[in-house]
């Protein structure tokens, strides 16, 4: 009897138990159904907004761009604001959070060295005092944008985009200067000078300046700019901290893009973008050609929103930016514009002596000079706030207190460091320099327009329906005199006045070019000069191998169509890699595979193409090579092989057969290159065997090279990373036209690529609506829409999509009005 009732009361309790799964499922499905019914990821139809001047058209076409039909600029650009919101909500939220040193408040312990860098550099506290200082007719329409944000993060409703359930946060307030700030995060990617800087301060402890030169070298051939021993003068000063060593290990859990990598933003090799254009005497229409892609990081959703404005005084396509109001590249209906990162040097570190007497003070040129100070709070999701004081020189903020490389370099008891850069200035203004461009009704006015562009200097290549095309650098750079001082290589003495920034380029001096008599025009972060002015605008410039072969394609043939940009911007074979060719044919390995993978080896051209073994065999010696060589400098190597790339310094080194950085300083005998370059191939073969089997004809580039856009913060957690990344295999490698940037050391699949072409976009000034572009994920940022990566494919494959103001088809339509 017992025994039944315990039975019965235990079937009971199961069936509670079953009945109560089946409850929480269907609870869970009522609640997803819920979700996707309600989440506004496809907005269409009529939303009234209070707020709203007057009432605003947007129709969106096939390719899912929104044309924006406004009576006003003010609510043109409120409708710009809308749409980012509405679309890409939660990008806007990390952008807004990452630029004012505010991640932690939701992403814990993991983003506060983040957030403490950033607060440090103070980049929300100089666009406020920026933003103070911008026209009224400039601060009105960027209200206007941020009004139209806010109002579609509220139209979103409960239905957030998911990243917010799972971060258990929403949607904050968004202000103008939210938009300057970041501005100024997009000026910090593109100007990393500074890390150049403190690498040659760190590896003067071991080396002399001369070998120094030789690991960061000056522009291939170039003498370097300062002939100042700089290695010898830090080690007089006694700048160096008593037990240097690694830097603490970054994050695990978060993507590089942006977030754990911040440190390495604008220190990576390759950062940068090709463009050209060819008049109308080289193109088959008559008319010019015009042709871009930027370099930068890869995300998910794509850093890039496709966008037409259309007002009175306003008529704009092409790429804009969540969280900046303006089409930042595109084109008009009658003229075009393109941009390259110029690359000049705008960030210095100043070394600082702090008075041992008085730690509040340090030494000025005159005599001794107080810090300034302020508080800053930093909340943690989940832990204790951090408080901390954020210190500043004449020069700038000291990062030596936040950033654990400089820390770990210099004696902080005695020195701090400092940092300069062109982009805190109070005179910044290069948002309404954006909105300026927009409105420019010709190639005239648009060069006006440019001289507000004060950071990041960019290379404008341009071209108009007149058959003009024009080139022009635009940016803030500091005056510098060749050979004079450090030249901004290497942190200087702070104290003495030499090292001090004299003024500015004049814009009149800057590098620029009318209708060049060899009708073309390319930039690819070359070595730029201005005729007028023999002083480089930095020493620190890119190798030229895009640019070169971008050269070598135009003169190619007479005559260039529209395709043959496509094909241009397709192009994958590597000049980074053809001085190392000979080299490698000639490696030898007693490897079971040796013969079978340089029988395919010695076929190989350089061209780095997905479906080539050669490409994956050469670049696995060529890492291997570079790290037999430059190992020796242990964490210094280690910790910045794949930001910085050592191709440069490879192969000036190979010229010498008999390099002693060829020789491996763990054996006794005396190695060559050609021992190191047999030893790398072993290395590589036995890395390809494990990785990728036994069949060397299997080997092929696209498994390797596979470009990752990275979801900002879920990358790189388990099951969410596989749901928000986009990946693809890709051509290329880190100097071919066709970008796609190798991470090496910095990630577990070397070959990976994070950085690549963020765009592209072709332009022909006789038909503007024949323009076409592509980039490599889609318009919107819900992880559930089949456009969050529709573009990936055509991307990887340089297929483009047509950029028209005037489609012949629409998939939508939404009105906005206040009524």
């Amino acid at each position: 009897m017992n025994l039944s009732a315990k039975s019965s009361g235990l079937g009971k309790l199961m069936r509670a138990g079953l009945w109560l799964i089946g409850a929480c499922i269907i609870i869970g499905l009522a609640v997803t159904l819920a979700y996707f019914y309600s989440a506004q990821s496809n907005i269409s139809g009529k939303r009234t907004i209070k707020s709203l001047g007057d009432s605003v058209a947007i129709t969106f076409d096939e390719s899912d761009i929104p044309h924006i039909k406004a009576k006003s600029q003010a609510d043109a650009y409120f409708a710009l604001g809308y749409l980012h919101a509405s679309e890409r909500s939660w990008q806007m939220e990390m952008n807004r959070r990452i630029a004012s040193g505010r991640l932690s408040e939701i992403l814990g312990n993991d983003t506060v060295k983040i957030d403490r860098f950033v607060r440090t550099l103070g980049i929300k506290r100089a666009a406020e005092r920026q933003f103070d200082r911008y026209p009224v007719s400039a601060k009105r329409l960027l209200q206007a944008y941020a009004d139209g944000v806010n109002a579609g993060n509220a139209q979103l409703g409960w239905a957030l985009p998911v990243e917010y359930f799972l971060t258990g946060s929403k949607p904050g307030h968004w202000s103008p200067t939210d938009s300057v700030a970041w501005m100024l995060m997009m000026a910090y990617d593109l100007g990393g000078n500074w890390h150049k800087e403190l690498q040659r301060l760190e590896l003067s402890q071991y080396l002399s300046t001369k070998q120094v030169w030789e690991v960061i070298q000056p522009y291939e051939h170039d003498e370097p700019v300062s002939n100042l021993d700089f290695s010898k003068l830090y080690r007089e000063l006694k700048v160096y901290h008593p037990s240097p060593g690694p830097a603490e290990g970054k994050a695990k859990n978060l993507p590089a893009t942006e977030l754990s990598q911040l440190d390495q933003m604008g220190a990576r090799d390759g950062i940068g973008s090709n463009n050209w254009a060819l008049s109308g005497k080289l193109s088959t229409s008559g008319k010019p050609l015009l042709a871009n892609d930027p370099h930068l990081g890869l995300s998910a959703p794509a850093v890039w929103y496709f966008a037409h404005l259309e007002a009175p005084g306003l008529n704009v396509i092409g790429g804009t930016l969540p969280g900046i109001p303006a089409v930042v590249l595109g084109r008009t209906d009658k003229f075009a514009w393109s941009f390259t990162n110029t690359g000049p040097d705008v960030q210095d570190l100043y070394i600082e002596q702090i008075d041992l007497k008085n730690p509040g003070m340090y030494r000025g040129p005159d005599g001794p000079l107080p810090f300034k100070v302020h508080q800053e709070i930093i909340d943690i999701k989940g832990s204790p706030s951090l408080t901390f004081l954020v210190k500043e020189t004449r020069h700038g903020p000291v990062i030596s207190d936040s950033y654990a490389k400089a820390k770990r370099t210099i004696d902080t008891d005695r020195f701090a460091l400092a940092f300069r850069w062109t982009a805190l200035d109070i005179e910044n203004q290069s948002v309404a320099g954006l909105l300026d461009m927009n409105r420019a009704a010709d190639l005239d006015q648009f060069k006006q327009a440019l001289r507000k562009n004060y950071a990041p200097m960019q290379n404008v290549v341009m071209a108009d329906i007149e058959g003009n095309i024009a080139y022009q650098a635009a940016g803030m750079a500091p005056k510098r005199i060749l050979h004079h001082g450090l030249y901004g290589v290497a942190p200087a003495p702070g104290w003495e006045r030499q090292y001090d920034w004299n003024g500015y380029v004049p814009f009149e001096q800057l590098p620029a070019s009318n209708n060049p008599e060899q009708d073309w025009i390319a930039t690819a972060n070359q070595k730029i000069i201005a005729a007028n002015d023999p002083n480089p605008l930095t020493g620190d410039w890119d190798l030229p191998t895009r640019y070169n072969r971008i050269v070598d394609l135009i003169k190619s043939k007479n005559i260039h169509s529209a395709d043959d940009m496509k094909t241009m911007q397709g192009d994958t074979l590597s000049l980074g890699a053809t001085p190392l060719l000979e080299l490698f044919k000639t490696s030898q390995s007693p490897h079971p595979l040796s013969a079978q993978a340089m029988e395919i080896g010695r076929s190989f051209d350089g061209d780095m193409k997905k479906n080539s073994a050669g490409a994956l065999i050469f670049n696995a010696w060529a890492d291997q090579l570079t790290r037999n060589l430059f190992s020796r400098l242990s964490y210094l190597f280690t910790e910045t092989y794949g930001s910085r790339n050592y191709r440069a310094p490879l192969i000036n080194q190979i010229k010498n057969p008999n390099s002693p950085w060829c020789d491996d300083p763990k054996t006794q005998q005396v190695e060559s290159c050609q021992d190191s370059s047999n030893n790398a191939l072993g290395k590589a073969l036995e890395y390809l065997n494990k990785e990728y089997g036994d069949d060397p004809k299997s080997w092929v580039w696209g498994k390797a090279h596979i470009a990752i856009s990275e979801h900002r913060p879920f990358s790189k957690v388990p099951l969410l990373g596989e749901l928000f990344n986009i990946r693809t295999p890709f051509a290329g490698d880190s100097f071919s036209i066709n970008v796609g940037r190798l991470e090496l050391m910095q990630s577990e699949n070397p070959y990976e690529t994070l950085q690549a072409p963020s765009l592209r976009t072709i332009y022909d000034l006789a038909d503007l609506e024949k323009s076409l572009f592509v980039y490599q994920t889609g318009q919107s940022g819900w992880v559930q829409s089949k456009l969050y990566r529709n573009m990936n494919s055509l991307w990887a494959n340089n297929e483009y999509l047509p950029l028209q103001m005037k489609p012949e088809k629409s998939s939508r339509q939404l009105e906005l009005t206040n009524k």
